[in-house]
């Protein structure tokens, strides 16, 4: 980013400067209490649904304070009532992010356009609006939203992406212009030594985070309404419905016996079959959701069907957009889709996140390479080569890229090195499998002889 310009979410912090979010504080008894539920899942019965009721009354108790912290937020803007335009701004995002965090959508943006008609060129108000507006389906109106956060800051890469990727109706200029400031910002990237952020660069508003747990957290028949309610974002409906949890009986159309036949679905090669599996599972899956939609992105690739892949993956990227390895991933689907712009897109993301990721470095080469931008293709495989030089593949692609330029001696060194790094690396490997092999043998030799001892 260009001197002067900060990241999105150290911009949010900086122009809201609320000096005691009560209502947040609150957040973080109620997530403890939500990863006590995805723990409680892999306890076994009959133990499981005591633990479930526990970790259930815990969220109803955070729940409470939560709601007792928003309810003096209120208490607070109505004693403010009459202060300066600037304090009312601040207090209507307040209560909006508040408001939003606790899954009362309806209210948060009542607030966030109230704050909005105060501040109507705060591009950070717009980025807040979107997303909140994307949590209550309104996806074309989010994407108005985003459009002009980007438009208020016409420079920042963050916002040339959601309005790239996260919004519809874009005019052909606009694009046009969301493109330029991508590359542009990619060139930066490739040719300076950027410092990976501090601050992640993509906001996340929900409260119940999908990284929680390790792996994806389903329902069984007993936990599934409550987990799509948490999920919904209906929390005192969900502790509610939780806390009344016992000990299911077996079921063969729990979401939780969903996933294991897609899992095996997957594994018979069955693609159809488990494509529609996991899609059932998803419903009733506490966190973890991500993984799941990557699952059915690369089915959908596998079928053929690249409206699936694209459509999964972006729900994926939404969940976790601070994964480098997601917009990675989600370019490939778009290469495969034909749509070389949007993989830029996205991997300009995952180097948002992480400028020093060198597969995303060697990712946009290939793009460059593939639609003739050969010059753009030589400085990315370069940085991408500075960065990891054990990528043997890189440097076959870079001597295409340097042979299309008729830079052949540069060429010639560029397949002189694949050769000697695919050697070393080829031998490498073969090292470690001998390793393994022998250290496998020892284990069964002494296997066998403490067996034979008498």
């Amino acid at each position: 980013m260009r001197r002067g310009k900060l990241p999105l979410v150290m911009t949010v912090a900086l122009a809201l400067t609320l000096p005691a979010w009560t209502a947040n504080a609150q957040v973080d008894p109620f997530v403890a209490a939500v990863r006590d539920l995805a723990n409680a899942m892999s306890q076994p019965e009959p133990d499981r649904a005591t633990v479930v009721r526990a970790a259930a009354e815990r969220i109803r108790v955070a729940l409470e304070g939560w709601d007792r912290a928003i309810g003096e937020l209120e208490s607070r803007i109505v004693h403010e009532a009459g202060a300066p335009p600037d304090r009312t701004f601040q207090l209507h995002v307040e209560l909006g992010l508040a408001y939003r965090t606790r899954g009362r959508v309806p209210e948060a943006l009542r607030e966030l356009d109230a704050a909005a008609a105060l501040r109507p060129v705060s591009s950070d108000l717009q980025v807040l609006r979107a997303l909140t507006l994307e949590r209550a389906d309104r996806i074309e109106k989010a994407g108005r939203a985003f459009q002009a956060a980007w438009r208020l800051d016409a420079t920042n890469p963050v916002k040339a992406y959601y309005a790239l990727q996260r919004s519809t109706g874009l005019s052909d200029a606009d694009r046009m212009r969301a493109r330029a400031v991508v590359t542009e910002t990619y060139h930066r990237f490739a040719t300076n030594d950027s410092v990976k952020p501090a601050t992640a660069p993509f906001l996340v508003l929900d409260a119940i985070p999908d990284t929680l747990a390790p792996a994806p957290i389903v329902a069984d028949a007993a936990t599934a309404e409550g987990f799509a309610l948490l999920q919904a974002g209906r929390y005192a409906e969900a502790a509610a419905a939780l806390t009344r949890v016992d000990r299911p009986l077996p079921s063969s159309d729990s979401p939780v016996a969903h996933l294991a036949r897609g899992r095996q679905h997957e594994a018979d090669n069955h693609v159809d079959e488990a494509r529609r599996e996991y899609e059932r599972a998803l419903d009733a899956t506490l966190v973890g959701r991500a993984p799941l939609y990557v699952g059915l992105g690369r089915l959908a690739q596998v079928d053929g069907d690249s409206h699936g892949a694209i459509d999964a993956y972006t729900h994926a990227v939404r969940l976790r957009p601070n994964d480098r390895n997601l917009h990675v991933e989600f370019a490939s689907a778009y290469v495969a889709a034909g749509q070389p712009d949007d993989a830029l897109a996205e991997l300009m993301a995952a180097l948002l996140v992480d400028p020093h990721d060198a597969q995303a470095h060697a990712a946009v080469g290939q793009v460059f390479l593939d639609t003739g931008r050969n010059a753009d293709a030589v400085t990315a495989f370069t940085r991408a080569l500075q960065l990891s030089p054990d990528g043997y593949e890189v440097h076959y692609a870079l001597a295409t890229a340097l042979t299309r330029l008729g830079r052949t001696a540069d060429a010639a060194r560029q397949l002189a090195m694949f050769e000697r790094v695919r050697r070393e690396t080829l031998e490498q490997r073969r090292r470690t499998i001998a390793t393994d092999v022998e250290e496998e043998e020892a284990i069964r030799r002494a296997e066998r002889e403490r067996h034979s001892t008498p």
